[in-house]
């Protein structure tokens, strides 16, 4: 009976697979948009296009926390974040 129930929720759970997909990457680049729109302007020139999801939810924190960080600590991490991606030397 168990069995049968499990078998059930994941045929039903399969289909929503694709739609929360896109529905994420659609949450990121809304998120990658912000961020740009938010960092430094120093910062601006960098691939923010190339960057994963995690990269963009790591600037975001970092921008987020911008208080606790001097103007040139918070580059440096927003840096950082990039050549952690290899996006850049």
């Amino acid at each position: 009976m168990r069995s049968l129930i499990l078998t059930l929720s994941l045929a039903m759970a399969l289909p929503m697979i694709p739609s929360i997909a896109s529905a994420d990457s659609h949450s990121c680049n809304q998120l990658r948009q912000t961020i740009f729109n938010q960092a430094p302007a120093t910062t601006r020139n960098l691939p923010y296009g190339a960057l994963t999801c995690a990269g963009v939810s790591e600037i975001h924190l970092l921008i987020i926390r911008r208080a606790t960080y001097s103007g040139t600590q918070l580059e440096s991490r927003i840096e950082a974040v990039f050549r952690g991606e290899g996006l850049i030397r």
